[in-house]
């Protein structure tokens, strides 16, 4: 559900949407999962967009084009909505850049920022904004949050290869690999890699290991015929309390993901970030990367 945020006639504002939260949302540690907040991210462009002149672009074809994530607070499963104002903070010719404020009972759990732009799948490229989609986006603009930059290099070739099958329920109407879905699939080879790392990596031990960043840029499209998604994880730096991963999936179209992923070693009692064990970080210096 839609529901507009106050403003003066003639300015604009950010729409403000309520998502219903399943338990199927949350995750091993008990807390909504990263990638479910990915999916619930775009659950609030599309509400935000309703019944708007943008709204047939996702029958004829809107791609993303990158999207990161900053995970604030962990939240569990309630009654409560999840509340995400979504507002424009950039309109081009053929790219929108759209930000997202998610919160949990009033509480700041996540925001995001990513790139979308109208797209032509029958020429196979983008296509301009017409009139009536630019006024949508502009009615919706808003500041531009300040973010972090994070070097997100191509790893393609690096670390350790995990292969993800496709599934039937990973691909989308356009008919290729859905966004989210693939952020399923890099998460489950950062599982599996730093697992096979240390035995400190487990999910579940005396710390948990929580996402605080992830930026995905989307090269171009996964379609489903690959069968197999060969995801290559690098572990690119080594903190106190946290690590950072590269991911990437190489296809024989090129790179068609990359992602960096940044894990914090937490307290389980109290939430707060823990500095890695020594055992832990002895195993973990073996894995890391020096790229080029």
């Amino acid at each position: 559900m839609a529901v507009s945020a106050d403003a003066e006639p003639g300015s604009s504002a950010p729409v403000g949407v309520r998502i219903p939260l399943r338990w199927s949302d949350m995750d091993y540690q008990g807390h909504v999962n990263n990638v479910s907040i990915s999916e619930l991210v775009q659950e609030a462009r599309s509400l935000a967009l309703a019944g708007t002149p943008v709204e047939k672009l996702f029958g004829t074809g809107i791609v993303v084009v990158d999207q990161d994530v900053e995970f604030i607070a962990p939240f569990t499963v309630d009654e409560e909505p999840l509340d995400v104002d979504v507002w424009c903070s950039d309109v081009g010719a053929a790219r929108i850049r759209l930000e997202y404020r998610a919160r949990h009972h009033g509480v700041d759990v996540a925001r995001a920022r990513g790139t979308v732009c109208p797209f032509d799948f029958e020429q196979g490229r983008p296509r301009r904004l017409a009139a009536d989609e630019r006024a949508v986006f502009e009615a919706m603009s808003g500041p531009a949050s300040d973010w972090a930059d994070f070097p997100n290099p191509d790893v393609a070739g690096f670390g350790e290869v995990v292969d993800v099958p496709v599934r039937w329920s990973d691909v989308d109407r356009y008919g290729h690999v859905n966004n989210v879905a693939q952020a399923g699939y890099l998460q489950e080879a950062r599982i599996r890699s730093t697992t096979s790392w240390s035995p400190g990596m487990r999910r579940a031990g005396n710390r948990l290991w929580v996402v605080a960043r992830q930026d995905i840029a989307y090269r171009h499209q996964v379609h489903p015929e690959i069968g197999i998604c060969p995801v290559h994880t690098a572990l690119t730096r080594l903190g106190r309390t946290s690590v950072t991963l590269s991911a990437a999936i190489p296809t024989d179209e090129g790179t068609a993901l990359q992602a960096v992923t940044v894990l914090v070693s937490v307290d389980p009692s109290s939430g707060a970030a823990v500095p890695i064990d020594d055992a832990t970080r002895a195993d973990l210096a073996g894995h890391l990367v020096q790229l080029p």
